[in-house]
């Protein structure tokens, strides 16, 4: 597989990750000196832009090293070699670590974040994802680790535990918002398969988009992956198309948070940045048989997916259960309205930043690697 590719590409993308970095560092700044207080969620709307962007980014991990075990396991074209094995493993760190930053930068103590490893409660849907997120860190690192070995019996098994968990995670995060019984929006036996089909397609587009960045329009692995990314597109708004259909066919029933999230404050998150860059667009690439034309999809559905955590996520925090409660206060923070601030999408790029960062670092080394061992498995 090559990996040359063109200094135009290169030098936009060291702008991209120059200009994100710079804008990030000052939203950190502005993070570490104010805490939350230019942050817009509050309250009664506690998550907001950071919990989404880590939501997507571990389910982008899952979807890459889900794809890219399945080749090397299958032995698909472009994607059977070491080296591409270790593209998926590196990805996918790029992509988990600088998920659990949004976390990190959400709590209101971030000295407290290795709690959940000291003292967890498995009974927590919490701790249960985390311990599972850094199970599935510490098994992609032997992975990548056994790829050098020409010959190895435990690369393969230990690809299908990678697999379990990469279908696992993303499902569990679902699940994470599905078992709350007082969020009528949440509490889906769907949801769990929303969110492991949106990192199946968010995931696979971004290892679309870095192969073809690597590889050029002859990587044979693009039509592969090409193929996973449509599908997984197609299948998520079927599913999208199911729950809302339910949820607002009959003529008795009252979904106010699906009634916000078509035609409320964040109507353009549904039907502008989901629907047609994330969807209609795409989808108008995809079903060319150009390779040239996949990659903008791809780029737009690894940023625009992003969308389908943030309605699922606010939408089902901005319905209030107690009903007369945010008129019985007045407060700024105490408001089901929620708009994410500068701020927020400035430490967002930082983690655009991070992802980018971790994974030149890792590609580097694994070059480096590969040419003082001579190849692998």
């Amino acid at each position: 597989m090559s990996t040359t590719p063109s200094k135009r590409a290169n030098a936009m993308l060291w702008m991209a990750w120059l200009a994100c970095g710079m804008l990030g560092l000052w939203g950190v700044y502005l993070r570490m000196t104010q805490g939350h207080l230019p942050a817009g969620y509050g309250s009664y709307v506690p998550w907001g832009l950071w919990v989404a962007l880590y939501f997507h980014g571990v389910g982008m991990a899952g979807g890459v090293f889900l794809i890219g075990a399945l080749g090397y396991i299958l032995r698909w074209p472009g994607l059977e070699h070491p080296a591409s094995l270790r593209i998926t493993v590196v990805l996918s760190m790029a992509c988990i670590l600088p998920a659990f930053m949004g976390v990190w930068f959400d709590l209101g103590h971030m000295d407290r974040a290795s709690n959940i490893f000291q003292t967890p409660a498995f009974t927590s849907m919490m701790a249960f994802n985390a311990w599972m997120y850094n199970a599935f860190m510490v098994i992609a690192v032997v992975i990548w680790v056994l790829t050098y070995r020409k010959s190895s019996g435990w690369l393969r098994p230990l690809l299908c535990v990678g697999l379990f968990l990469s279908v696992a995670f993303p499902s569990q995060s679902g699940a994470f918002f599905g078992v709350v019984d007082a969020k009528a929006y949440w509490h889906s036996a769907l949801l769990p398969m929303l969110f492991l089909t949106s990192a199946v397609t968010a995931g696979s587009a971004l290892l679309l988009l870095v192969r073809h960045h690597l590889g050029g329009d002859g990587d044979p692995a693009l039509p592969r992956i090409r193929l996973f990314t449509l599908v997984g597109l197609i299948v998520y708004f079927v599913f999208e198309f199911a729950e809302f259909s339910i949820a607002l066919w009959n003529p008795v029933s009252h979904a106010p948070a699906i009634e916000l999230v078509l035609f409320g404050p964040y109507w353009w998150v549904f039907w502008i940045v989901h629907l047609v860059i994330g969807g209609a667009i795409p989808l108008a690439l995809l079903v060319r048989k150009t390779p040239s034309r996949w990659w903008p999809a791809a780029l737009l559905l690894a940023v625009t997916f992003v969308s389908t955590r943030l309605n699922v996520l606010v939408p089902g925090q901005a319905v209030g259960e107690i009903r007369g409660l945010q008129e019985a206060f007045w407060h700024p923070r105490l408001t089901y309205i929620y708009h994410a601030t500068p701020m927020e999408y400035l430490v967002g790029l930082f983690m655009i930043a991070a992802g980018m960062t971790i994974f030149f670092i890792g590609f580097q080394i694994s070059r480096r690697v590969e040419r003082s061992t001579g190849g692998a498995a």
